[in-house]
C-alpha cells in the first residue's frame, strides 16, 4: 500500500516525537544527577516534546577497554586470518625462504589498508595481492592447505562477545553502586505479587546482580568456545603439509584447537553456548525491568528516572519508561535467537555444510540485542531517584513483619513455631477486621488470639508488639547470611565488588593476549621482510 505524502509526514513526526532510545556512560558513573531537559520539537506545530540527550548518538557509550578491543579488530577478520596463516607457512618453510620476504612485504603493506567486499570478498585477498605484485610463483602458495570457512564464523562473534562482556561488567557495577547507596532503604518485599516481608532496595539489587554474575561464568566459557582455532582442518581430513596449527592459534590469540578436523569443519556447539548464556543474562534483566517499571508508577511511587517518554496523544503523560518495556521485548527476541542457533545445526549432517556458515547468525544478533537493551539500563540505574519515605510507608502497610513476631513468641514463651504461627495468623486476621494498621496494633488483640489457641494470654506490651511489627526493626535483626540486614548487604556488596574486579582483570588479560598476538605476528613478518633488506645492505 502506498502512503500519501501527508501520512508519511505524520509517521515521521510520530517517530521523532516518541524517540526513546537512551544514551549510556559505561564504567564512568555520573558524579552528579542529570535531569532531562524538555525542549520543543520544532518539526511539529504543537511542540511535541523530545528529551534532550535521549539519542545514543548524542552521548556515546564510553569504555576504554572496548576502544582497545575495536582497535585490535580494525584490520578485518579475513586479513588477520590470512596473514596469520601465511606467516605460519613462512615459518614452516612451506612458502620457500627466497619468496618469504616478498610475501611478508605485501602482507605488511596490506595490514592497515582498507577494502570492501562481500562475505567471501576478503577470502584469499592476501594471496591475490601477492600474486598481483609478484605472480603465482611467489603468491600461489599463500593459502595452501586452507579452506574458506574456519575462523570466519567465530572471530566476529568473539569480537562482539569481548565488547559485550565489558558492557555487562559495567551493568554489574551499576547495580552494586546503586545497592551500596540503599542498604538501609526499607521497602516491601513481595512473593506472589503480594506483600511478604520487608527488604531493602539494596538487598533487592544484589539479588539481581548475583544471577547475572553466575550467568557470566557461562558467558566467559562461551568466549573460550569462540576462541578455539579451527584452521588447519583442511576440507575435513587435515593435510599432508607440515603445518603448525598451534602457531596459527598463537598468531590469532586463540586458546586452543578444535583438534579433530571433521569436528572443526562442522563446529556448532559453541555458538549455542553463547546465545544460551546471553539469554540467561537477559532473563533476569527483563525481570528487573518489569519491577522497576511497576515501582516507577504513581500507584507505587517508589522510584523515578531522569528520562521520560511522552505520549503522542495524551498530553498528561510524561513519565513513560519505554526502555524498560523494550528490555522485555529484547528478552523475548533472545528466545528466537536461541531457537535459531539450536535449529541451525540440528538437522545438518555432521560435516561441512552451508548451515555452518550461518551458525554465527544467532549469536551476532543476540549480542546486538543485549547490547541495545543493557547499555541504556546502565544509565537508567545511575539516573534513578529513590523515594525512601514512600518505600518505607509501603513496607509499613499490612503485617509483613508477622514472621518476626512469631519468632519472638517462640523465643519468649516456649511455644513451638507452628502454634505461634496460628496465634499470629489469627491476630492478623482480627486486626485487619478492625482496620488496625500494624503501627497501631494492640496487645489485647494478640492475647485474644493466644487465649483461643493455647488458653492463656501472652501479656506482651503494645510498645514491644509494635516494635516487632516495624519493618525497620525487622530489617535490622534479620542478620542471617544473605539476609536483609544493612551490614550483611554491605558485606555482600564488598565481596561482589572484589569478584567483579577479578572478572575485569581476567577480561583485560584476554584483550592483552590478542594485542600481544598481533604484535608477535607483525614482528615475525617484519623480521622476515627486513632480513633480506639487511643482507642487501651488507652487500
Amino acid at each position: 500500500m502506498k502512503l500519501s505524502t501527508h501520512s508519511l509526514k505524520l509517521f515521521t513526526l510520530l517517530v521523532v516525537g516518541l524517540g526513546v532510545a537512551v544514551h549510556c556512560h559505561g564504567a564512568d558513573a555520573p558524579s552528579k544527577k542529570k535531569h532531562a531537559k524538555i525542549v520543543p520539537n520544532r518539526r511539529h506545530p504543537t511542540a511535541l516534546r523530545k528529551l534532550e540527550g535521549f539519542l545514543p548518538a548524542e552521548k556515546p557509550y564510553r569504555n576504554e577497554l572496548i576502544t582497545r578491543i575495536d582497535a585490535i579488530h580494525n584490520p578485518s577478520y579475513e586479513k588477520w586470518i590470512d596473514t596469520a596463516w601465511a606467516a605460519m607457512l613462512i615459518k614452516q618453510g612451506i612458502v620457500p625462504a627466497e619468496q618469504a620476504p616478498k610475501v611478508a612485504e605485501v602482507l605488511l603493506s596490506n595490514w592497515n589498508s582498507k577494502f570492501s567486499g562481500s562475505y567471501y570478498g576478503g577470502f584469499a585477498r592476501a594471496q591475490r595481492s601477492v600474486v598481483k605484485k609478484y605472480g603465482n610463483k611467489v603468491g600461489g602458495n599463500v593459502c595452501i592447505a586452507r579452506t574458506s570457512p574456519p575462523a570466519r564464523q567465530t572471530m566476529p562473534v568473539r569480537h562482539k562477545l569481548l565488547r559485550e562482556i565489558c558492557v555487562i561488567h559495567d551493568f554489574q557495577q551499576a547495580l552494586l553502586d546503586l545497592a551500596e547507596k540503599h542498604t538501609e532503604s526499607v521497602m516491601p518485599g513481595y512473593t506472589h505479587i503480594r506483600h511478604a516481608q520487608p527488604t531493602t532496595f539494596g538487598h533487592y539489587l544484589v539479588s539481581v546482580h548475583d544471577p547475572i554474575a553466575r550467568s557470566m561464568r557461562i558467558v566467559e566459557e562461551s568466549y573460550q568456545q569462540m576462541n578455539l582455532n579451527e584452521l588447519g582442518c583442511g576440507a575435513l581430513a587435515g593435510t599432508s603439509w607440515n603445518i603448525d596449527r598451534d602457531l596459527v592459534s598463537t598468531y590469532l590469540g586463540m586458546e586452543g584447537l578444535v583438534e579433530n578436523s571433521n569436528d572443526a569443519v562442522s563446529y556448532s556447539d559453541g555458538f549455542l553456548v553463547v546465545v544460551a548464556s546471553l539469554t540467561n543474562v537477559m532473563n533476569i534483566t527483563s525481570r528487573l525491568a518489569l519491577d522497576l517499571n511497576y515501582w516507577s508508577t504513581p500507584e507505587f511511587g517508589f522510584i523515578d528516572f531522569d528520562y521520560h517518554g511522552p505520549s503522542f496523544m495524551m498530553p498528561n503523560k510524561s513519565s513513560n519508561q519505554a526502555h524498560l518495556e523494550i528490555v522485555r521485548v529484547s528478552a523475548a527476541r533472545m528466545l528466537g535467537y536461541l531457537a535459531n542457533s539450536a535449529a541451525m545445526g540440528m538437522r545438518a549432517p555432521h560435516a561441512d555444510m552451508c548451515e555452518m556458515l550461518h551458525m554465527q547468525d544467532g549469536p551476532i544478533r543476540a549480542l546486538d540485542e543485549i547490547d541495545w537493551a543493557i547499555r541504556p539500563m546502565i544509565e537508567q540505574l545511575y539516573g534513578v531517584t529513590v523515594f525512601k519515605e514512600q518505600m518505607l510507608a509501603g513496607a509499613r502497610e499490612g503485617y509483613s513483619c508477622a514472621t518476626e513476631l512469631t519468632n519472638q513468641i517462640v523465643r519468649d514463651y516456649g511455644i513451638d513455631y507452628r502454634t505461634a504461627h496460628k496465634i499470629v495468623h489469627d491476630f492478623v486476621i482480627l486486626s485487619k477486621s478492625e482496620n488496625t494498621p500494624a503501627s497501631q496494633s494492640r496487645a489485647e488483640v494478640l492475647d485474644t488470639a493466644a487465649e483461643a489457641v493455647v488458653g492463656k494470654k501472652l501479656a506482651m506490651t503494645d510498645a514491644k508488639l509494635r516494635k516487632l511489627l516495624d519493618p525497620v526493626h525487622f530489617v535490622a535483626v534479620t542478620k542471617s547470611r544473605g539476609g536483609v540486614a544493612p551490614e550483611e548487604v554491605a558485606r555482600m556488596i564488598t565481596q561482589r565488588r572484589m569478584k567483579l574486579q577479578e572478572d575485569r582483570a581476567r577480561h583485560l588479560k584476554r584483550v592483552e593476549v590478542l594485542e600481544n598476538a598481533q604484535r608477535r605476528l607483525l614482528a615475525d613478518l617484519k623480521a622476515v621482510r627486513d632480513f633480506t633488506r639487511g643482507e642487501s645492505a651488507q652487500r
